[in-house]
């Protein structure tokens, strides 16, 4: 178990650089598997989620390693094709390794994914796009079996399912002719992977909103800079901006943020962004946010969520958070009303922000809700205790080091970072 104590009360200044992004580099070290050689991936941010990815390449039979932002793999001695479900049942994202497998093997087996319990989270879409793909899917006890010579077809995505359109996208790129993917997930980080793709031999174009990737192609791995945390980002801006600070972020730029610079600007916040360094001056007492509601990007991104909760609950005036995505993402907010916030939620999330908040004994149960729990801590009166916060290193690299360099006091108990 780790815990981690924050004394709040201190408004975070000064600067720090933003990691490289976890959602992007996951289903980039996925495809990896599909492919042959040795590849290298830089910027690549040390959390625990990676050095799971890191566990199954070395499980197929394959190495890997990752050291000082330089992540390192020799997929040529690859020859499973089986996710182990120890290491396949930490993180959800273990499932993208099936779309890189499928395209070297035509076969992968694996458990339902793991990682954080945020209500239902099916991989309906995932399956039924490998079918469409020609694929057969049979239920082996607790272990499923996709099986298949890959075709190019058309997909409609009942849900522009992030992981999905991942697994799908690097399926593709192996399967004979051309695939097309309507409704597909859109994310930069989606976008980041068909980059790494291309660099590697790939032919994938977004137009009108759908994915076009021809396939049959001979991937080969090739060196590529994973693009910034923009969640990693958003959550420490939140932060300074719930202490009434002022930071400024290293390797991060406006585009990256997207409607998260809207809601910031619209709370009284000032930002600025000049030569990919991003920041933010807090008013002396943030203005409500109204209404928003969390959506597929473009809209407001799901892993912003709990933080914006908490940035909320000490804005002056009532609002209203909407979670589309996730049922479940909503355990942080019992959590926050120990320490003072007044969030009732009815059909979404209805906010009435307090003066302050008071330092409490807290639990985490996911990631990002630890994230909005240290956040809240970090703007309380007192002293807080978060328990059950490991989660934290599944997507924050370095988190408390961070926060000491721009002023927050935070300490770690018996951490275990795997």
């Amino acid at each position: 178990m780790t815990e981690i104590n924050i004394k709040g009360g201190r408004r975070l200044k000064g600067e720090t650089d933003v990691s490289g992004a976890k959602n992007a580099v996951l289903p980039q070290i996925a495809a990896l598997v599909g492919m042959k050689g040795e590849g290298v991936i830089y910027n690549c941010p040390d959390i625990a989620d990676v050095k799971t990815s890191v566990e199954i390449i070395r499980n197929l039979g394959g190495n890997a390693g990752l050291e000082e932002g330089r992540l390192y793999a020799d997929l040529r001695n690859i020859d499973k094709f089986e996710i182990p479900a120890g290491p396949g049942g930490k993180m959800r994202s273990a499932i993208t390794f099936c779309g890189g497998l499928l395209g070297r093997f035509g076969e992968v087996v694996f458990s339902e994914p793991g990682g954080c319990v945020l209500g239902a989270r099916p991989i309906d879409i995932h399956l039924n796009g490998f079918k469409v793909l020609g694929a057969e899917v049979k239920y082996e006890g607790e272990r499923i079996r996709v099986r298949g010579k890959l075709k190019g077809s058309k997909i409609k995505l009942k849900y522009p399912s992030v992981g999905a359109t991942q697994n799908l996208i690097i399926a593709a790129c192996f399967a004979e002719g051309e695939t097309v993917l309507k409704n597909p997930s859109l994310e930069p980080e989606t976008v980041d992977l068909i980059n790494f793709l291309n660099a590697c031999g790939g032919e994938i174009k977004v137009r009108d909103g759908c994915i076009y990737i021809k396939g049959e192609k001979d991937l080969r791995p090739k060196p590529y800079r994973v693009m910034a945390d923009r969640i990693e980002a958003g959550t420490f801006l939140f932060a300074a901006a719930m202490t009434g600070g002022g930071i400024s972020l290293r390797g991060i730029t406006r585009k990256n943020m997207g409607v998260v610079w809207n809601v910031l600007e619209g709370c009284g916040c000032e930002l600025k962004e000049e030569k990919k360094v991003l920041s933010l001056k807090a008013p002396e007492r943030l203005k409500a946010a109204k209404e928003i509601t969390v959506r597929p990007y473009p809209g407001f991104p799901t892993d912003l969520q709990p933080q914006l909760t908490a940035m909320l609950s000490v804005a002056e005036g009532r609002s209203i958070i909407n979670e589309t995505v996730f049922e479940g993402r909503n355990k942080h907010i019992g959590q926050l009303l120990k320490m003072g916030a007044d969030i009732t939620e009815e059909k979404g999330f209805i906010i009435n922000g307090v003066k302050s908040l008071k330092g409490a004994e807290v639990t985490a149960f996911d990631l990002r809700g630890c994230a909005a729990l240290c956040l809240g801590a970090l703007g309380a009166e007192g002293e807080s205790r978060i328990k059950n916060a490991g989660y934290i290193f599944r997507g924050y690299e370095n988190f408390e080091e961070k926060i000491k360099d721009l002023g927050g006091e935070i300490s770690i108990l018996k951490l275990n970072r795997v």
